[in-house]
C-alpha cells in the first residue's frame, strides 16, 4: 500500500498532525495541503510522476450548498478526475447527495471513529 498517495486538504494543524499519522501508520504516502485549491495545484503537479496521487480528503469547514458547490466548481475547474472523500463536522442528505454525484466516494461526518476514516481510504483504492 505505500505506492498509494493521498493528498490531504486541511487547515487546522492538529488534525492536520493526527491524520498524517494514522494514514501513514496504515503505509499510505501522505501529502498535506492547506486548502483544496492548493492541494488541487499540487495533484496536477505530480499527476504523472510515480507520486501521482490517488485520492484526495478535503476537509470541508462547511457542507452548506454553496461550499458544496464552490468545491465541485473547484475540482471540476482543475481538470483533474481524482477520487475524494469529504470530512464535515455536518452534512445534510442533498449536499452528500450533490457531492456523490459529482463523483465523491464517502462522506464523512466529524468526530469520526480512525476506524471508519481508514475503511473509506482502503475502498477507495479497492
Amino acid at each position: 500500500m505505500a505506492s498509494q498517495h493521498i493528498l490531504l486538504a486541511e487547515s487546522r494543524p492538529n488534525l492536520q498532525h493526527s491524520l498524517e499519522l494514522m494514514l501513514k501508520q496504515a503505509d499510505y504516502l501522505v501529502s498535506i495541503t492547506k486548502t483544496t485549491e492548493e492541494a488541487l495545484t499540487l495533484a496536477k503537479a505530480l499527476r504523472n510522476t510515480p507520486e501521482a496521487v490517488g485520492l484526495l480528503i478535503a476537509d470541508l469547514d462547511s457542507i452548506s450548498p454553496e461550499a458544496c458547490r464552490a468545491f465541485m466548481q473547484t475540482l471540476s475547474a482543475s481538470g483533474l478526475a481524482i477520487p475524494y472523500l469529504i470530512l464535515a463536522e455536518e452534512i445534510h442528505d442533498h449536499a452528500v447527495n450533490a457531492l456523490k454525484k459529482h463523483g465523491c466516494l464517502a462522506c464523512i461526518t466529524k468526530p469520526f471513529e480512525p476506524k471508519t476514516l481508514l475503511q473509506s481510504v482502503d475502498n477507495a483504492f479497492t
